[in-house]
Order: structure tokens, then C-alpha cells, then sequence
């Protein structure tokens, strides 16, 4: 089984955190240790990636960046470097753990088999042994723009071979034109007679950008989707034409999209499953769409359907089993938030969650999922309606029942959290500051009348003051968000 990817390396730039070849004691390096031979059932996916780390570094210094440098330049037989003289000039190797040549070959030779530890070490490295020191001839290539960043996952594939897949994302977007989709390299860790290392290998930037897993769209006029049938596409090309698609742009891809879980399931867990460990900024939005989109726009026997795939279909990966996860919760916010016309604006968000004002059918705890057994009975309203209370994931939760037209009802007037963890539909959440709140609460209103004796006053949104219906109360305490309430009162 191909498991989820444990890492994710994002690429903003080459730091050189990691100690590769840091000495331990005995003078032996910290890589010989992870590299060390070890049976299989005790080597775990943990270990060969923490390896895969180390040897990626190592690699990197010969392919893509040379180890850091100080000090004077000077030749290859020692001497001060003449910029007119013919050849390159060296810096010692300002590695803590790297002091000499033989040094740099124990550390290559702990990370990778002898053929492939042989090519690295030949000739022309940019390294050399002067004076009994190690020096680099300064070079870098620079890392390829394209790459927004790569995830790595291993698999035991024989008692004595593991297989990396390393999993490189590109995303380059600049209107009209975007660059998006993944290629992969898969390395082999072997158990050699000095135990375990890497056989084959690629740098950290080895991106393919002619991979058939990239995708080159045009959302200008005329856009890719007017030039092509999208009922065609692949369920990855949909996914990846709607990380930068919005209005027009999303609404018949959403659906081909939508329609292709359906009626292919398999062929979509498995094209998606390079999303959950993707840097891609909407890949959460991606994965969730299909069960928004049928669940708002598509009839009510594919409502079943996707319900009924939630609930039957077995994931063959822990990738899948992320989607499925996802797809699940969306469709249970979709749900809670559909019921009898409630809206995202008065929701809490609480352990994945959509708790909202308003009216509720059917018998506590309607659409939701590990509330507190009962409810607290706290009394009976004006026209002796009973209220009940109950706290849930950080929420204060209060609500009344009555009887309606078709049969029981209730309705949540009040919902108050101080944990940081809830958050409104639309992000904010205990902690945020002023401009969190007007960023997506643009008509909230300032009062200094409500709590000011104790903190900072309220934004309350919608901000008519009258306080009538539903709204949200922000409370303010030295800058930041204290307590957040919504309430629905009477008019």
C-alpha cells in the first residue's frame, strides 16, 4: 500500500538546517546511524524518510548548490587565486562537520550504495582536498522557478527494498496563463552488506514539467475551456484547472468534476490523491467542491448517490482516506447549513462542524454528530416554550422547542465561544485582531457600549445597531477578539 506522504518540503529556499553528516560520538557520522542496517519489519516509513532527508541534502551538494563556503579564495595547488590565471577558485568548506575530503566521502558513501556514491565523488565535483582541508569551488544553479514545493512518501516493496516517491508540484499562475499539475520520481533504498542506502536518486528541484501530470491552461479569452470538451478531461486536469478558476470559470468544470466521483469513483481517489500534501493554497477547496456542488445544485437522487459512496466506498490508500474524510465533512456542513435555510453566516465552526442559528427540524440533535447526550433543561420562555442548553466543541449553545406544522421543532437563538479553536464560517476566530474582522465583516459596527467597563467595546456585524434578527458580536479586549456571540432576537 502507497502511504500518504509523512513530510512536506516546502521550497522557498535551500536551507541547509539539517546536519547530514553531523559527528557523533566515536567520531562516526549521524547519517550512518539512520542508514545503518537494520531488518526489515524494524525499519519504518518514519526511518526511510528521515533517511531520504539526509541523502537529499547530501545529493543537493553536488547537483544543485555547493556546501557553503568562507575565507580567501584561493587555487587548486593552494596558492592565492590569480583571477587572471586559467582555472576555478576555492573556499574552504564551512561545515561544522565537514572538515576534510575523506570526511565528505564517509558522509556520501553512508547515504548511497558504492556505484552510485562512485559517480558522486568523481571527478569534477567542485570539491577539493587542499592542505589536508576541505574547499569547494562556489557554485549554484539556482532551484527551478516552476517548483512550488515536493512531498515524499516510501512503500516496502521487498523484504530488502524500499520505494520514495518523491512528488514535485508546479504551480506558476500570472493572468491569463497558469502552469499546474506534479511529476514524480521514485528512488530505491536497498540493504546492502553495509546496510542501507540509496541506489538511485534525483535533487530536490527534479521536477518534470513535460510530465502528462501538468497541465497548461489559458483562463483569458479564448480560455482553455471554450478551446477544449471538458467531459473529457481527466478528474486531475478538473482539479488542477480549478485551483485558480473562479464565476464562470468553475461552474461547468465543478460539475464535470462532481459528476466524474460519481460515476468514477476509483479513478478519482486515486488522481486526487496527490492533493492532501500539495502546497496547492486551495487544494482544501478542490477536494470538497463535489459534495457542495451536488449537494446545492445537482438533484436529489445524486444527493443519494454521493451519500451513498460516502458510506460504502473503501479507500486503498491513506491519501484516500484523507479525501474521503474531506468529502465527508463537506457534505455534513452542507447539510447543517442547508437544513431548513440556514446560511453560513451565522455558523460556528466546532470539530469540523457547522453549528447555526435558526430553526432546527426534527429531535435534538437533528444533523449532528457526538453532541452531549441531553441537553440541559434551563427554563421556559415567555409563551412557555422550553429552552435547553448544551456546550459542544468550545460553543454555548441555547435553543427552544415548539410545536410546528410538521410535528416538533426547535430553534437556536444563541451560540457564545471563547475557544480559539471555533471559528466563524468565514475564519475568525477568539485571538484576531480588528482588521481580521472588517477583512470579511466589512459593515461591522464599533460600540463602546457593550462591555467597555471590561475590555474594548464590540464590533457587531450586520452593523444597523439595532441588534434585531440575527447577528454576531465580536468582543474586544486589549486588541483582540475576547468572546464571540451570535444571537438572534425577536423583532
Amino acid at each position: 500500500m502507497r502511504k500518504r506522504a509523512l513530510t512536506l518540503i516546502l521550497f522557498a529556499a535551500l536551507a541547509l538546517s539539517v546536519s547530514a553528516c553531523g559527528k557523533v560520538a566515536g567520531g562516526t557520522s549521524s547519517a550512518s546511524s539512520i542508514h545503518e542496517e537494520a531488518a526489515p519489519s524494524e525499519l519504518t516509513e518514519a526511518d526511510v524518510l528521515a533517511a531520504y532527508e539526509q541523502a537529499a541534502e547530501v545529493y543537493d551538494w553536488f547537483d544543485l548548490c555547493s556546501l557553503p563556503t568562507s575565507g580567501d579564495p584561493v587555487a587548486e595547488d593552494g596558492k592565492p587565486y590569480d583571477p587572471k590565471q586559467e582555472g576555478l577558485s576555492y573556499r574552504a568548506v564551512a561545515y561544522e562537520s565537514l572538515k576534510t575530503y575523506a570526511d565528505l566521502d564517509v558522509c556520501v558513501r553512508s547515504c548511497f550504495t558504492q556505484e552510485l556514491a562512485d559517480k558522486l565523488m568523481g571527478g569534477g565535483t567542485g570539491y577539493r582536498d587542499i592542505g589536508g582541508r576541505l574547499y569547494a569551488a562556489d557554485a549554484a544553479r539556482g532551484s527551478n522557478l516552476y517548483l512550488l514545493g515536493k512531498a515524499a512518501s516510501a512503500e516496502r516493496v521487498e523484504p530488502d527494498r524500499w520505494a520514495v516517491t518523491v512528488t514535485f508540484y508546479i504551480d506558476s499562475y500570472e493572468y491569463p496563463f497558469a502552469t499546474v499539475g506534479y511529476s514524480q520520481k521514485t528512488l530505491d533504498y536497498i540493504k546492502t552488506p553495509d546496510g542501507w542506502r540509496f541506489s538511485t536518486f534525483c535533487s530536490s528541484d527534479a521536477l518534470d514539467e513535460t510530465a502528462e501530470t501538468v497541465f497548461r491552461f489559458s483562463y483569458g479569452y479564448p480560455s482553455t475551456m471554450e478551446q477544449e470538451d471538458m467531459a473529457d478531461w481527466p478528474a486531475l486536469k478538473l482539479a488542477c484547472w480549478l485551483l485558480h478558476a473562479d464565476g464562470a470559470f468553475s461552474d461547468a468544470p465543478g460539475d464535470y468534476f462532481a459528476l466524474r466521483l460519481l460515476n468514477h469513483p476509483d479513478e478519482w481517489f486515486a488522481a486526487l490523491s496527490v492533493f492532501p500534501d500539495s502546497p496547492w493554497e486551495y487544494r482544501d477547496s478542490v477536494i470538497a467542491d463535489p459534495a457542495w456542488s451536488i449537494y446545492s445544485w445537482h438533484p436529489a437522487q445524486e444527493d443519494e448517490r454521493l451519500e451513498a459512496l460516502l458510506n460504502a466506498y473503501q479507500p486503498k490508500t491513506s491519501a484516500e482516506t484523507v479525501l474521503l474524510d474531506a468529502l465527508k465533512t463537506a457534505w455534513l456542513q452542507a447539510t447543517q447549513l442547508g437544513q431548513d435555510g440556514a446560511t453560513a453566516a451565522f455558523c460556528l465552526v466546532a470539530n469540523e462542524q457547522c453549528l447555526t442559528l435558526g430553526k432546527k427540524s426534527g429531535t435534538y440533535p437533528w444533523l449532528y454528530k457526538d453532541f452531549p447526550e441531553k441537553p440541559t433543561s434551563v427554563g421556559t420562555g415567555d409563551n412557555g416554550e422550553k429552552i435547553y442548553a448544551f456546550s459542544y466543541g468550545g460553543v454555548d449553545v441555547k435553543y427552544i422547542t415548539y410545536s410546528d406544522e410538521g410535528g416538533e421543532a426547535s430553534f437556536v437563538s444563541r451560540m457564545e465561544t471563547t475557544s480559539p479553536t471555533v471559528k466563524t464560517w468565514w475564519g475568525v476566530s477568539v485571538g484576531d485582531q480588528k482588521s481580521d474582522i472588517l477583512a470579511v465583516y466589512r459593515e461591522a459596527d464599533y460600540t463602546d457600549k457593550i462591555r467597555a467597563e471590561d475590555g474594548d467595546g464590540a464590533w457587531v456585524w450586520p452593523g444597523d445597531r439595532e441588534l434585531l434578527g440575527s447577528h454576531i458580536t465580536f468582543y474586544m479586549k486589549n486588541g483582540a477578539v475576547s468572546e464571540i456571540l451570535m444571537e438572534n432576537l425577536s423583532d
